[in-house]
Order: structure tokens, then C-alpha cells, then sequence
């Protein structure tokens, strides 16, 4: 396993996934919004990742061979794609990406 590799190596399901974080601490890594822009920040903010993660259910997730997930969230424009790392007692949104559509791939 490449320690760096954010390629996916397996699709989780989604129940699956809010099994996993259930009951978890939710936490916002500051490279998560480090690269934001002031104008940014303000439509992206701390709070509303965390209830991303808490309440909405993905529509897609993938275990990538780095042992982060890959989860796909539905929003008005498109998708915001949030990386998440599951360490003990939390859930760290690692970074996160706005995206048009969730890539198709082959597993």
C-alpha cells in the first residue's frame, strides 16, 4: 500500500459508512480550509461540514488505499466530495471539493 495513494480500492456503501462514524466527534482538519479565500470561507464553513457529515447521508463512498474515505454528498450544484479520516473517537474532515458529477469507477 502506497502510504500517499488517494486511488480507491473498494466502494463502501453508504449505511455503511454512517456506521462507522456513528457516535464519533466530528472535527475539521485546518487543511480542510486552509486554501479558501475570505469569500470562501463564508460560504464554506466549519459548521455546515459538520452537519454535512452528521446529517445528510452520501450518495456514494470509497475506501481509497491511503485508509481515508472518498464520500460524495448531493447538493444544488453538483456534489461536494469530502475526504475523511476515522481515527478512535473521530471523524476528521480532511479536505473537501466541490465536483459536477461523482467520477464513475471501476472496482
Amino acid at each position: 500500500m502506497g502510504i500517499y495513494s488517494t486511488k480507491p480500492i473498494q466502494r463502501v456503501s453508504p449505511q455503511e459508512f454512517q456506521d462507522l462514524i456513528k457516535g464519533k466527534n466530528v472535527v475539521i482538519s485546518p487543511h480542510a480550509i486552509w486554501h479558501l479565500s475570505n469569500q470562501q470561507r463564508k460560504v464554506f464553513n466549519v459548521e455546515e461540514l459538520i452537519s454535512m457529515v452528521k446529517r445528510e447521508t452520501p450518495r456514494k463512498v470509497y475506501l481509497q488505499e491511503n485508509e481515508r474515505y472518498a464520500a460524495y454528498y448531493r447538493k444544488s450544484d453538483g456534489y461536494r466530495k469530502l475526504i475523511i479520516e476515522i481515527k478512535d473517537n473521530k471523524t476528521i474532515v480532511v479536505t473537501f471539493v466541490d465536483m459536477s458529477e461523482i467520477p464513475k469507477l471501476n472496482l
